[in-house]
């Protein structure tokens, strides 16, 4: 069993039934204090507010930008995926052409691009992918030289199926590789190379909180998006309210901001990478898979039928679907929540997500609430 360090593990709290990490991670105490710190320096203000949290701020743009490997100015808070995903769909209007997108993705990688092209954006190209792999292959028939976007999820929300993105990259051309990380970051080892815009909330494997996310953004992708949705924060000399709107774009990814940033989301997302680096995120992706096949042994050991489109540990992050033949989904869900289970539903099939803070033993509870 892979260990992990006591000052990681110390920073949670949740119970050792918790398998919602997909939907929300519980988040650390670390987290807790950030929050609270910021707002009692608005509550109780010993001078200019934003003076006395401007440092933090500047600290998680740091620490994302660390987890990302790319400079600061390449990152910029967002609080959630879909407000990343927003900008750059509405980034491409005018441009024309299409964008190529897996038909089974999560909502919020459908309707930026959807309500973008209804508004004179690119054209939406939908890619069937029956057994949930999303692979070059799959998505290269329909890339051609009119393609100005490939977006795709890093790690699939029902299957758990997870992209190569070089391998994506490879296949995209001259076209933006937009990753919706969601799924994966704070769980696996994540980059925003070779991908041009990777976008992230932070209320589940980061186990930030609500209102918190990260939008890193490649320098080619700063060239090719307009400034469509950029609001006073996004430009240059945003203070200088001497001459008239509208100001430059700032060069960095701030430009990519609507309005004033979710500060306070901001500092959960620094909070929660400095847990993060407690232990290193190749040491938290290495127990997290061991986790999340201990599951799969259980419910296949419970004579389950596992939904596994992977074929190599390399395609599998932190979840998995499962149900028992010849029983509703529901009963079973409800059977494993009496065993003090928190799961979910997916359609007809019971999601689990284990992170690196689920105990060993929470694969025995799951076998034995099975049978």
């Amino acid at each position: 069993m892979t260990g992990l360090p006591t000052a990681y593990l110390d920073q949670f709290s949740e119970p050792g039934g918790y398998l919602e990490f997909a939907s929300t991670g519980p988040v650390s105490r670390r987290v807790g204090r950030a929050v609270a710190n910021a707002m009692e320096a608005v509550a109780s203000p010993v001078g200019p507010v934003w003076e006395s949290i401007a440092p933090s701020y500047d600290a998680a743009r740091a620490a994302a930008a660390r987890l990302l490997v790319v400079g600061v100015e390449q990152v910029t808070p967002v609080p959630s995926t879909s407000a990343g995903l927003f900008q750059v769909a509405f980034g491409l209007i005018g441009r024309g052409g299409n964008v190529v997108v897996p038909s089974h993705e999560f909502p919020a990688n459908l309707y930026p691009w959807m309500r973008a092209a209804a508004a004179g954006g690119p054209e939406v190209r939908l890619v069937d992918c029956p057994d949930g792999r999303v692979t070059p292959g799959r998505l290269a028939a329909a890339i051609d030289g009119q393609t100005a976007a490939v977006s795709v999820s890093l790690v699939d929300f029902m299957t758990g199926f997870r992209v190569d993105p070089a391998e994506l990259r490879a296949v995209c051309g001259p076209a933006l590789l937009v990753l919706d990380a969601i799924q994966g970051l704070g769980a696996v080892q994540t980059r925003l190379e070779p991908a041009d815009v990777l976008v992230a909330g932070g209320q589940k494997w980061l186990r930030a909180g609500w209102g918190s996310g990260v939008m890193a953004v490649g320098e080619r992708a700063r060239e090719l998006l307009s400034p469509t949705l950029t609001g006073w924060w996004g430009v240059e000399d945003f203070l200088d309210f001497g001459p008239p709107a509208p100001h430059p774009p700032r060069p960095s990814a701030d430009r990519f901001q609507v309005g004033s940033p979710a500060v306070f989301g901001a500092l959960q997302l620094g909070a929660a990478i400095e847990v993060i680096e407690l232990a290193g995120i190749a040491a938290i992706e290495a127990v997290v898979l061991e986790r999340v096949a201990a599951l799969e042994e259980a419910a296949r050991a419970a004579g389950a039928e596992v939904l596994a489109p992977w074929r190599s540990p390399a395609e599998r992050a932190g979840i998995i679907c499962f149900r028992l033949r010849g029983e509703e989904v529901a009963t079973t869900a409800r059977r494993l929540v009496d065993a003090g289970l928190v799961v979910s539903r997916r359609g007809e099939w019971v999601r689990v997500a284990p992170h690196a803070s689920t105990p060993p033993e929470t694969a025995a509870r799951l076998r034995e609430a099975l049978r």
